[in-house]
């Protein structure tokens, strides 16, 4: 055998260990194989409004575990699981509306987020105030308030409704910060803070769009 043949052959084995390697390396999921067509990791395409197609928001790998909660740590929990369907409600109106990408994409980040306190009330054992709720409809009175009050805002224009989105967001960071300064549970602070760093990048994806359209 040839030196040029022998170089031949050991180059053309090393490629095929090399992609051997990287296919092995991809995630079953990335090669199309551990889920049905059509199905992700926050599951099957939607059909409901606002979400875009992109998934129910429920994600199929994700679970909770209980944890020792407090009254206040219960009532905090149960109030953010209203004021993210809050936010989902409002943007999921405001797509219908105006049909503004910003609104589509960012009511599927808070359908994770409503989903994501729901599997810690249910881990915990503590009852839903969200449960059989219609899109608008809210137990704490206060919230329902705001929601009426957004939505009136939010129907004057577009501009108003990105005002909207902006208030939304900095009423999220505000009460999750307060929140935060005396929450002491590892699994609720690492919740809130990625709820909190969700606000703060909605936050500024609606700054930007309200520079867009001349605020």
């Amino acid at each position: 055998m040839s030196v040029r043949r022998f170089n031949a052959n050991a180059i053309r084995t090393a490629m095929a260990v090399v992609l051997l390697i990287g296919f092995v390396a991809i995630p079953a999921a990335a090669q199309g194989f551990g889920a049905p067509a059509g199905v992700g990791k926050f599951g099957p395409p939607s059909t409901a409004p606002g979400m875009g197609g992109q998934g129910t928001g429920t994600c199929l790998t994700c679970t909770a575990t209980a944890t020792p909660l407090g009254a206040e740590q219960v009532e905090q929990l149960k109030f953010m699981r209203e004021e993210e369907k809050l936010a989902r409600d409002v943007y999921t109106y405001l797509f219908k509306k105006y049909g503004l990408r910003v609104f589509d994409r960012i009511s599927e980040s808070e359908q994770r987020h409503f989903d994501t306190l729901g599997r810690l009330l249910t881990a915990n054992g503590i009852a839903d105030p969200a449960k059989d709720k219609a899109e608008g409809e809210f137990v704490n009175t206060d919230l329902q308030k705001l929601y009426t009050d957004l939505i009136a805002k939010g129907d004057v224009s577009v501009k108003d409704a990105l005002e909207v989105g902006v208030l939304v967001e900095k009423t999220d960071i505000a009460d999750l910060e307060k929140i935060l300064e005396t929450e002491t549970n590892t699994t609720l602070k690492r919740v809130y803070l990625n709820l909190l760093n969700g606000s703060m990048s909605h936050l500024d994806a609606f700054e930007g769009y309200l520079e867009i359209y001349g605020a």
